[in-house]
């Protein structure tokens, strides 16, 4: 509530959403943390973090939260532990009391991983994945448990913990990068999904933001979180069209930077207009840099070698995922998933696949 919606008149003459700003009791903020995913909300002085961006975003996020004169956080949710969303979490739970953290149920060997669980054994937080159908309070909302369902995930991406916030009449879904198949799994809940307002999955990936999940959401508005020029080409033109034909207003940090949203549990009014550019993510010239993160210790000299001998990677046909063949996703996926093949990376990509996030080919 310390952030003043500058633009709240200009927005509603641009795009007819109400003329008189709404007397905010939360605040739904999607941080501009690049390639990445980091929200805050706020209502009534209580706070929740959903993911904090990446390594490079860490201190953004730490010193954005600072700027919202945050003193403790009454829930962290660590989506999954893919390193775009769990980074800042770890430099904020490293500045921030915290008096519950939320993850996902499975484990990882990454660097990254080991930090978020130090942190939380230091400082003796409370740490569990909640059940789905839960309702936690913050402030004047509330959040719902939408995700995960299961614990056989052969995409860690699945795992995500996904969450519908609400306020009165107004109502925010996010879940994290979950595929297709965790979408499925939400759909048949039987909870209530329909939202104002979603923050795409996987950053706009087309492997999520499925049809069955949008009929189900409704959503007025849509935001990406993503960053310009980003090597994935997210947000994906599958996922751009669906917006479009369903006549979703969007907003996305790469265009826009960071989005908040603000309600008094009537209307929805915000810091800026709808961009409304369905136009797909531009991929960097840049080859991007592996970041293996595997359970095979590797040397530099071993990685180089092993990259300049075969191109091999692995598909998950079922989750359409990009992986090395040492990455762990690979010794959980299913035979009838599995394929082997020498095609390059951006060709996949131009088929439909996107790279795994933890070996991230």
């Amino acid at each position: 509530m310390k952030r003043l919606l500058k633009y709240v008149l200009s927005v509603a003459a641009i795009s007819g959403l109400t003329v008189i700003p709404a007397s905010a009791q939360t605040e739904v903020h999607v941080l501009d943390v690049g390639q990445g995913l980091s929200v805050l909300v706020e209502s009534q002085g209580h706070y929740m973090l959903y993911d904090g961006g990446d390594r490079d975003k860490s201190s953004f996020v730490v010193s954005y939260l600072k700027e919202e004169k945050v003193d403790s956080l009454d829930y962290v949710i660590a989506s999954h532990y893919d390193a775009d969303h769990l980074n800042g979490v770890v430099g904020a739970l490293n500045v921030f009391p915290a008096r519950q953290v939320f993850s996902p149920d499975y484990t990882t060997d990454t660097r990254v991983f080991h930090s978020f669980h130090t942190i939380i054994d230091t400082k003796s937080i409370s740490r569990k994945q909640p059940e789905v159908g839960t309702t936690y309070q913050l402030g004047d909302a509330s959040f719902q448990i939408l995700s995960p369902s299961h614990s056989d995930y052969s995409d860690p991406n699945n795992y995500s913990i996904s969450i519908r916030i609400t306020d009165g009449d107004s109502s925010f879904l996010i879940t994290g990068d979950a595929e297709s198949d965790s979408e499925k799994e939400i759909c048949k809940t039987k909870l209530e999904l329909e939202s104002d307002v979603y923050v795409m999955g996987h950053h706009g990936s087309g492997t999520s933001t499925s049809w069955e999940l949008l009929r189900k959401v409704t959503p007025e508005y849509a935001i990406v979180s993503c960053g310009t020029g980003n090597p994935y080409g997210h947000p994906h033109i599958e996922s751009m069209e669906k917006l479009q034909d369903m006549d979703i207003q969007l907003l996305r940090t790469d265009k826009q930077g960071t989005i908040i949203a603000s309600t008094d549990g009537k209307s929805i009014t915000w810091n800026t207009a709808p961009c409304n550019d369905y136009s797909p993510g531009d991929k960097d010239d840049k080859p991007a840099q592996p970041q293996k993160q595997s359970t095979i210790k590797q040397n530099s000299e071993e990685t180089t070698a092993k990259a300049a001998v075969t191109t091999e990677y692995i598909l998950n046909t079922s989750t359409k995922k990009i992986h090395y063949p040492d990455c762990n996703s690979v010794k959980q996926m299913k035979d009838k998933n599995k394929k082997s093949t020498n095609q390059s990376r951006d060709s996949l990509i131009s088929q439909g696949y996107s790279p795994c996030g933890n070996c991230r080919p």
